[in-house]
């Protein structure tokens, strides 16, 4: 792909990222010195109905219609006349990932962390009020972009791929609509497990913004605790089984540093019962705000670890007070929030683990990112 010109109109400089569907590759525009992404498909002889096309095309529907600066902008979606693929024109991206920022630093300075969780919000918000569920929020699919004119760094949430548009509220913008037919198997489980909220284990129908909201939770308690929940889960099946089966390790235990506040937000954002959670992206930021006095302005100078000095003394006062460290924003003694396993979550557990002792390789495809 390397050299390839595309349509005359670009050429392919080097890929810079793969995923299950396709490579995204930076070009050239043969016409001046601009620099797009273009997410390319694997080339394969697409039936007019492959499910892989169909989210393809609403990927570019979806990032297309949705106007913000949180989200990568769409130039264009177009198709290779030679070998009958379509690829997507985007913005190219200059940063890393939060995954790879995680990787490099651990956990975040709280405020750092909340400043990220909230840019990640305002992309989502615009998307779940357009009536779109991401369904794979998690901190690889949320990039730190440098702005080269302002020099700040700005949130971009990435990988509408699985994204489901439900009915579109009124105001949506043009061409949002519902497809016609269900591009995921009922029952089907769509998100990455380490950070999916429990609902979506029961498959796709189940699914919502406040689905959204769980993940952006837990990528927030990962960005304050250095790792998700459940990260040392030691096989896939101990994973789903701890997602439908109790609450997650307390952040008051794993981050002594983190603020009360803030530990009630995630608890919020993270609860088992979807009714006990923001309803959308748009009031989890709103919640979010008030602890952001002084707003949600990034620079890289920011992305560092959280002060040793600061966690020695917190993990001090947790051992000399370890009951009075939990909790919310009051200290005090909190009734720990019960997970009880519906007969649902039960049946699906129970055929996800049949199915991965039967050797199901497409279970185990889960486990990407």
């Amino acid at each position: 792909m390397i050299g390839r010109k595309l349509q005359e109109r670009f050429e392919i400089v080097r890929a810079i990222g793969h995923g299950g569907m396709g490579t995204v590759y930076e070009a050239r525009a043969l016409s001046g010195q601009e620099r797009v992404a273009i997410k390319w498909m694997h080339a394969r002889p697409f039936a007019a109905g492959d499910p892989d096309l169909l989210r393809f095309v609403q990927e570019a529907r979806i990032v297309g219609a949705l106007e913000s600066p949180h989200v990568p902008r769409l130039f264009e979606l177009a198709q290779d006349p030679d070998v009958q693929v379509p690829y997507q024109v985007m913005e190219l991206l200059a940063g890393e990932d939060l995954g790879a920022l995680l990787d490099r630093v651990g956990a975040l300075p709280p405020d750092v962390a909340l400043r990220i969780a909230a840019q990640a919000c305002k992309g989502l918000a615009v998307a779940h009020a357009a009536g779109v569920v991401h369904r794979d929020v998690k901190p690889q699919n949320l990039f730190l972009a440098a702005r080269k004119d302002e020099g700040d760094l700005v949130v971009k949430v990435l990988d509408f791929g699985v994204a489901k548009i439900r009915r579109a509220p009124a105001g949506a913008p043009k061409g949002l609509t519902a497809p016609s037919t269900s591009m995921t198997d009922s029952g089907q489980v769509v998100g990455t497990p380490l950070y999916m909220a429990p609902e979506q284990l029961e498959g796709a129908k189940h699914v919502d913004t406040r689905s959204d909201v769980y993940s952006m939770g837990v990528t927030l308690y990962a960005l304050l605790a250095g790792k998700p929940p459940h990260a040392d889960a030691k096989s896939l099946l101990e994973l789903l089984n701890r997602l439908v089966s109790g609450p997650p390790p307390p952040l008051a235990d794993v981050a002594p540093w983190v603020p009360p506040a803030i530990r009630a937000l995630v608890e919020r954002a993270m609860a088992a019962s979807k009714e006990a959670r923001y309803p959308d992206a748009g009031a989890l930021l709103a919640a979010l705000e008030p602890l952001l006095p002084e707003g949600t302005a990034l620079t890289k100078e920011m992305l560092v670890p959280v002060d040793e000095a600061t966690k020695g003394e917190a993990l001090a006062r947790k051992e000399q007070a370890p009951d009075a460290n939990r909790g919310g924003a009051a200290a005090e003694p909190r009734t720990p929030e019960v997970r009880r396993r519906s007969p649902g979550r039960g049946i699906v557990l129970a055929v996800l683990i049949a199915a991965v002792l039967a050797g199901i390789v497409g279970i185990l495809a889960l486990l990407r990112g």
